[in-house]
């Protein structure tokens, strides 16, 4: 596929503050649709004047784009309550903010760690999926659909009993395949049949499966062939996200999407 294709399909993440201050005139003359990242502070950094101006530029240069949640020191399984408050205050902000931008989606963290809640994770999960109800029911509200994200869970357990008790369609799944190669005990095809239907986009970076290196697409050892395969099998045409976390590797991470939409031009 042609890399300009790819960069009117998929969206390349940048962090809010980082928008406004660089990258807002390269990802308009680039025609680059941005996922918005509002963690580090950002909801409380910016007025909602200036998220008011960058999401009506993005709205008048006809770009489009998703959000994605705070997530540093939140937890929606929390077992302080106010912790859990916090945690569904901070993502409803947020949800209110995609509504402004006419996000696609807003993707979020469950905040779970297994060092953390070693022995409550059923304390953790009843709070979770309570949460959960709460936001969900707010984004269903605004039309956004969430996404919850995998980090450091070993396993698809903890998304698999979400989706189970939270059987909304305004909640869905988003693999990142570079947490899924370094922090993951579990395959990529055990989470992909574990929790795969409901899949609804894909954060693409590689690693060398040691670390969290953010690299583009082929750079390092993750299965994205095996991704790719399964996602033509099932029919399943999900939001691409590249989450590059270097300027210099953006259009690497472009082309590396366009090899594999030519390779399996189903999944586009």
């Amino acid at each position: 596929m042609n890399p300009e294709i790819v960069k009117r399909k998929a969206f390349i993440c940048c962090p809010f503050d980082l928008l406004v201050q660089k990258h807002l005139p390269g990802l308009i003359a680039e025609r680059i649709n941005p996922e918005i990242g509002l963690n580090g502070g950002i909801l409380d950094r910016f007025t909602w004047p200036s998220f008011n101006r960058v999401a009506r530029i993005i709205r008048d240069e006809g770009l489009r784009c998703t959000i994605h949640a705070p997530f540093t020191d939140l937890s929606l399984g929390a077992i302080d309550r106010k912790i859990r408050k916090i945690t569904i205050d901070r993502i409803k902000k947020a949800i209110d903010l995609g509504s402004l931008f006419q996000a696609e989606s807003i993707v979020c963290h469950t905040g779970f760690d297994h060092r953390h809640y070693y022995g409550s994770e059923d304390t953790w999960l009843g709070h979770a999926i309570d949460s959960l109800d709460d936001v969900v029911g707010h984004a269903a509200a605004c039309g956004i659909p969430v996404m919850l994200e995998n980090v450091f869970e070993l396993t698809p357990d903890i998304h698999q009993k979400i989706f189970r008790a939270v059987d909304s369609a305004s909640l869905g799944f988003c693999m990142d395949t570079g947490h899924q190669a370094v922090f993951s005990k579990t395959s990529m095809e055990e989470w992909l049949n574990s929790v795969g239907d409901r899949l609804g986009q894909i954060h693409l970076h590689d690693n060398l499966g040691r670390h969290d290196d953010h690299l583009p697409i082929g750079r390092g050892t993750v299965n994205f062939t095996g991704l790719f395969e399964w996602l033509v099998s099932e029919g399943i045409n999900p939001i691409f996200t590249l989450e590059p976390h270097s300027e210099k590797d953006v259009f690497a991470a472009i082309e590396g999407l366009a090899r594999l939409l030519r390779l399996y031009p189903s999944s586009d």
